[in-house]
C-alpha cells in the first residue's frame, strides 16, 4: 500500500513536468526520473528515492527555462508536495522492511502527510496573499530580502509540521 502511494507520487511528479512543457528533453528527463523512481521502490532504496527527486527537480527547472515561463506556484507546490510523499514513501517503506503495512499504519501515516499537504498548501495560500497585497507598495530593492525572508519561513513552518507529525 505504501509503495503504491510512492508509485502515486512519481506519476504525479512526472504530470508535472509534462503540465509544465511539451519538450522532448524534459519528458527524458522525466522518464530518467521515473526509472529512478522505480528502483528506489521496487528496492526500497532512499538515495535512488533521492536522486529521483533531483531528477525531477532539474527537470521542472528545464521546462520552466526552455519555456521561459515563470515559476507558478501552484505547480510547484504540487511538486515540492509530491517529491515529499515520494520520499516520505520510500522511507516508510525501507524502515517497514518485509512487513505488512495496512490498516492503522496506513491511515495514521496518510492522515500525517495529508496534515502536511494542508498545513504546506495553506502556508504557501498565505504567503502569496501576503506578497500580493505588499507587493505595490515596497520598493524594489527589499525584494531579494523579502524573498529570503519568505523562504526562511517557509522552512520554519514546515519543521514546524514535521515535528508535530513526528
Amino acid at each position: 500500500m505504501i509503495r503504491l502511494l510512492a508509485a502515486a507520487s512519481a506519476a504525479a511528479l512526472f504530470a508535472v513536468l509534462r503540465l509544465t512543457t511539451p519538450s522532448v528533453v524534459v519528458v527524458w528527463v522525466g522518464l530518467l526520473g521515473l526509472a529512478l523512481a522505480a528502483v528506489a521502490i521496487v528496492a526500497r532504496w532512499p538515495w535512488a528515492a533521492t536522486a529521483s527527486g533531483v531528477v525531477f527537480l532539474v527537470g521542472y527547472a528545464l521546462g520552466l527555462q526552455l519555456e521561459r515561463r515563470a515559476v507558478e506556484p501552484g505547480a510547484a507546490l504540487g511538486l515540492g508536495l509530491a517529491l515529499l510523499l515520494l520520499l516520505g514513501a520510500v522511507d516508510l517503506a525501507r524502515r517497514a522492511g518485509g512487513a505488512t503495512v495496512h490498516g492503522p499504519v496506513v491511515g495514521a501515516t496518510l492522515a500525517r502527510w495529508i496534515g502536511l499537504a494542508a498545513g504546506s498548501f495553506l502556508a504557501g495560500t498565505l504567503a502569496m496573499a501576503l506578497a500580493a497585497a505588499v507587493a505595490g507598495t515596497l520598493p524594489v530593492m527589499a525584494s531579494p530580502l523579502l524573498a529570503a525572508a519568505g523562504g526562511l519561513g517557509s522552512v520554519l513552518v514546515l519543521v514546524a509540521l514535521f515535528r508535530r507529525a513526528g
